[in-house]
């Protein structure tokens, strides 16, 4: 779908349907709403006056007036209450009008910047989130449909004020560019199981770059590390997690070149394991379908690199993405064995199903020997106990660092994806440490997000470091905050947002 910026009045622009909106409580039209109203002979006041449509977040009003303007549907978007609107109301307002879109089969979507200017929304910014929104609600996986879902060719935002459309036209840009690489990422996502092992996430992660255009595809390397290069480098976790499995593990590094050749690295290093049975510690079969999406961390951080490249966004990049199947056969890692990891550390295996931190450890390892990063950030869905701390709103945080922390936490209200700061204290690491080993891979019961998120730190060392369980939002079971059923792409845009230093990049 192309996600363009107009110059002109949304009123006299040709398309299958417009897009305009109403916050909650506004007993009347206003701004493009209320041009588009009158137009039409004050339908939609009157809808507001009678009850049928008040604004609230994810109402709509369906019409088809028989005069006024250039297209021949309309549909108003409720935004909620003026006073509560964000910049990411406008991302959430995309998907009702590209579900009445796609059920009316359109071709072409003509819509206004939702709350460009309200609640001290800029309109770049609101422009940005309202593009990301288009391209995000028109993500759908129907690789395997006889009958595929019906897909929107063109969606244009219209701003009429001359003096605002280079500020909207950048916001516009951004927010497609983002959400395309973020779409990459939920495609890998959602692929079935036996399609994307190892060896083929580390396929599609060589063509992280594809598309963006020579000057950006030109900045990104990636190497492939198998099993001799593990095995040279005394990788344990990596290794052992994924013995039990026929496709071999691999070890990605993706770079980004973004700033110049003496600037410092900043390493993401994103759990990849491409399908999770639990090992000799066998889950339970309920819901064990949805398990390819243990690689939510990796393909996260590569879809970040992705996004990074498309912006131009002036960083140097590595995301670090360990890739493996864990899988019970006679082959596989036992709980009761003790590893060596590449830092040199011992670890007791209590669980064969806590093995996300396994691979975790040793890519953390291998970016700070390789890539000495200024900062480092994993991203991971790791654990159960996130999901029950801070279910689907939330992703968890901890780090080593209360700068980095503090960035995070700005970035985080920025781009409206929301992360929750968990303590690391000292106290957590007697619960993981080994009376055979240096550390046991599990805590017991108590705190199961926070000892995880302990372990990792203990191979961060002295780089500056951040943690994030995205266990419970990398995958929606049901609609939620804008985002139909299936892959969020959770972290993509609170990276971007952290990454870009509020938008220094050059698509803005």
């Amino acid at each position: 779908m192309r996600i363009e910026c107009v110059s002109g009045d949304i009123r006299s622009v040709t398309a299958d349907m417009i897009v305009v909106n109403l916050f909650e409580g506004a007993g009347r039209p206003d701004g493009a709403t209320a041009a588009v109203d009158s137009a039409i002979g004050g339908t939609i006041a009157g809808a507001i006056r009678d009850g049928d449509f008040g604004g609230k977040v994810g109402e709509t009003l369906f019409l088809r007036p028989a005069r006024g303007l250039s297209s021949p549907r309309i549909l108003v978007v409720g935004l909620g209450k003026k006073e509560k609107f964000t910049a990411d109301a406008a991302r959430q307002a995309a998907l009702p009008a590209m579900k009445t879109a796609k059920k009316l089969k359109l071709g072409t979507v003509a819509s206004v910047v939702h709350g460009a200017g309200a609640e001290g929304v800029a309109p770049r910014v609101a422009a940005r989130f309202a593009s990301l929104g288009a391209a995000l609600s028109s993500f759908e996986y129907d690789r395997y449909k006889g009958e595929k879902g019906h897909r929107i060719s063109r969606w244009l935002f219209v701003e009429r004020d001359a003096k605002a459309l280079p500020e909207v036209r950048a916001g516009v840009t951004y927010g497609a560019r983002l959400g395309e690489a973020i779409n990459w990422g939920r495609a890998l996502v959602s692929a079935p199981p036996a399609e994307l092992r190892p060896d083929d996430l580390a396929r599609a992660a060589r063509k992280v770059g594809a598309g963006l255009g020579s000057g950006a595809s030109d900045r990104v390397r990636v190497r492939v590390l198998g099993v001799p290069e593990l095995t040279a480098l005394q990788a344990g976790g990596i290794l052992a997690v994924g013995k039990g499995s026929q496709a071999p593990p691999r070890l990605i590094a993706a770079e980004y070149r973004g700033a110049g050749k003496g600037e410092p690295w900043i390493a993401l290093v994103g759990k990849g394991v491409t399908f999770d049975t639990g090992g000799i510690s066998l889950k339970k079969w309920e819901g064990m379908e949805k398990m390819k999406y243990d690689m939510a961390g990796g393909a996260g951080m590569l879809a970040t690199l992705r996004a990074c490249a498309a912006l131009g966004i002036r960083r140097n990049i590595v995301a670090v993405v360990p890739a493996a199947e864990n899988m019970p056969s006679g082959a596989a890692y036992r709980p009761g064995d003790v590893l060596r990891m590449m830092s040199g550390k011992t670890v007791e295996i209590l669980s064969t199903d806590a093995e996300g931190r396994l691979l975790l450890a040793d890519a953390m390892e291998y970016a700070v020997r390789n890539y000495k990063p200024k900062a480092m950030i994993d991203a991971a869905t790791l654990t159960g106990a996130c999901i029950v701390a801070l279910g689907s709103v939330n992703v968890g945080m901890m780090g080593n660092d209360e700068s980095l922390l503090a960035r995070m936490k700005e970035a985080s209200a920025s781009s409206g994806e929301k992360a929750w700061e968990l303590p690391l204290h000292e106290e957590y690491l007697e619960q993981i440490k080994s009376e055979i080993g240096d550390l046991k891979n599990i805590g017991g019961a108590e705190a199961g997000t926070i000892t995880a998120g302990y372990f990792l730190k203990e191979f961060a060392g002295e780089t500056p470091w951040i943690h994030l369980d995205i266990a419970g939002t990398a995958w929606f079971e049901k609609e939620k905050r804008g985002y139909a059923p299936g892959p969020s792409g959770v972290p993509v845009r609170l990276l971007v947002e952290y990454l870009d230093e509020g938008g220094k990049s050059k698509a803005t």
